[in-house]
């Protein structure tokens, strides 16, 4: 009888399962698309190209997925089960609720063993090689940036001015840039000619110009600096082309939890420790999740049936955005050196078990929750008011 329930109930929520995880991974997939949609119009990319970034990306969007799959498609499986009254016929066969944590427990480790192995083996570098295509393809989209007669400010902080380019050999004739990256300054850069170098590395791309002059202004007007040049290099790195993040972000990203867990040894000073230190429990916490969040399913879904199945589906996506407000909130608690880094990230973690703890005793005991018998209770009282009133009219 418990090979056939566990079985049965393992098929049940196979499913649904990955459904979640398949619609999950969609829309995050789109949403990145979205984001790189500056970078892909204006780069010569194809079709192969955009499918490698999709692929090169689906381990972090899978790591962000599938804590949400698991949550929704486990409820979503005990909520077509309670609609057709067949929780109640397990009961009624003599299975209690908690006869079904085998079967639910099988499906969350699998789905959190595939997770941790995503985070640990598939995401360093699957995000090195996402940079490379990425940076790839933001280096053929400068020719589309090297407009003639147009002021360019399509880079961050940047301005610049060409009057003529020969598209062939990257040759500028009639350069001007304005440059604000620096706060305490603004420089500006004037040249009669320029040419464009690509180093090999694809990190950054280098204006080397010829015959100009580069003033310097303070912020506050009152020192300038003039200075005349026969040539010199400016150099824009890729990030700041692609708009990207600050470089330390990118290597964490690219980062093994070895490699992270080594910082965390030889970090120098409270900040460092501490900004390693949540980097390798957010690398352990968020694929926990899976099995953590998962838990809260079965209860959830027993509690809704056909008609609320939807009133479900919002639950649980609410579930899933409290606790990433929960874990965002954590680690900035973390970073501000409030919480520990153990507890800034893995608080939403043990409020979920607790949580899971509590929902699975209630029904497995079939007592009431403490709010539904408060609701009852106040449409008593309400019910005997309006009687009274009946009474009285």
């Amino acid at each position: 009888m418990k090979k056939t329930l566990y079985f049965y109930l393992l098929k049940e929520q196979c499913t649904p399962v990955l459904i979640c995880v398949t619609g999950a991974v969609f829309v995050l997939v789109t949403g990145q698309l979205l984001q790189l949609m500056r970078i892909l119009f204006a780069s010569s990319c194809n079709f192969e190209d955009i499918a490698q970034l999709i692929l090169f990306a689906m381990p972090r969007l899978f790591l962000y997925a599938a804590p949400m799959a698991s949550l929704l498609g486990v409820m979503l499986a005990f909520v077509r089960m309670n609609s057709d009254n067949e929780l109640i016929a397990f009961r009624a066969a003599g299975t209690g609720f908690l006869g079904f944590l085998p079967p639910v427990l099988a499906v969350l480790i699998v789905l959190t063993v595939v997770s941790f192995l995503n985070a640990i083996w598939l995401l360093p570098a699957s995000n090195r090689a996402f940079e490379g295509k990425l940076r790839s393809l933001g280096r053929s989209s400068v020719p589309s940036m090297l407009e003639e007669g147009v002021f360019i400010s399509t880079i961050p902080k940047l301005v610049l001015f060409f009057r003529s380019v020969d598209h062939t050999d990257y040759e500028i004739r009639g350069i001007f840039i304005q440059d604000q990256r620096e706060q305490s300054q603004q420089v500006t850069i004037a040249a009669k000619s320029a040419k464009i170098d690509f180093p090999s590395d694809s990190s950054a791309i280098i204006f080397r110009l010829n015959d100009g002059m580069i003033t310097r202004t303070a912020k506050n007007m009152k020192d300038a600096q003039a200075v005349s040049f026969k040539k010199y290099d400016f150099t824009l790195s890729m990030d700041e082309v692609l708009g990207a993040a600050k470089k330390m972000m990118h290597n964490r990203g690219e980062m093994s939890i070895a490699q992270i867990y080594g910082k965390v040894k030889t970090a120098v000073g409270r900040a460092a420790l501490v900004w390693w230190s949540l980097e390798l429990e957010q690398r352990l916490a968020f694929p926990a999740a899976c099995l953590f969040l998962g838990l809260l399913g079965p209860p959830l879904g027993s509690m809704f049936r056909q008609r609320g199945r939807m009133t479900g589906v919002t639950v649980g996506i609410g579930v899933f955005l409290a606790y990433y407000v929960m874990l965002s909130a954590g680690r900035t608690f973390g970073y501000n050196d409030l919480l520990s880094p153990f507890l800034a990230v893995w608080t939403p973690n043990l409020l979920c078990i607790a949580l899971a703890v509590y929902l699975w005793a209630k029904l497995h005991r079939e007592t009431p929750f403490f709010l539904a018998s408060l609701g009852r209770l106040f449409g008593r009282f309400a019910s005997r008011g309006h009687k009274q009133r009946a009474i009285e009219l």
